[in-house]
């Protein structure tokens, strides 16, 4: 038996696999970007039934990396990138918030542009 959680993040590697970026299901220790991870958000998942047919709501975080290189490009990058994500996702998951665009050090290998996706679905067994 799949964990819900797991199915969960692989309908959303798998819908966002045609949109021309890398998306990665887990937190590498260095993101290629421009790419997408998907990791947990919190709470990460809130059960609303234990026991015999398992339902909860399962909740992400998707990070959207993109190179600052060039400032007006990045921007115009990660507009289209969040267009792109929203419009795969599968109809069952809900985004809940967008978050501004930020730069974020990423140590030794320089500087990137993130910007965070909350998404939530309820999964039923």
């Amino acid at each position: 038996m799949t964990a819900l959680s797991t199915e969960a993040r692989q309908e959303i590697v798998d819908s966002l696999s045609g949109i021309g970026i890398r998306v990665y299901s887990y937190a590498p220790p260095v993101p290629s970007p421009p790419c997408v991870v998907v990791i947990p958000d919190s709470p990460w998942i809130r059960p609303t039934r234990i026991g015999s047919n398992l339902n909860y709501e399962v909740r992400w975080r998707l990070l959207l990396v993109i190179s600052p290189r060039k400032n007006d490009a990045a921007q115009l990058d990660t507009e289209n990138y969040v267009d792109s994500i929203l419009d795969a996702l599968p109809p069952n998951y809900l985004c809940t918030l967008i978050g501004q665009p930020q730069l974020t050090d990423t140590g030794a290998q320089g500087t990137v542009i993130t910007t965070e996706i909350n998404l939530s679905a309820n999964m039923k067994e």
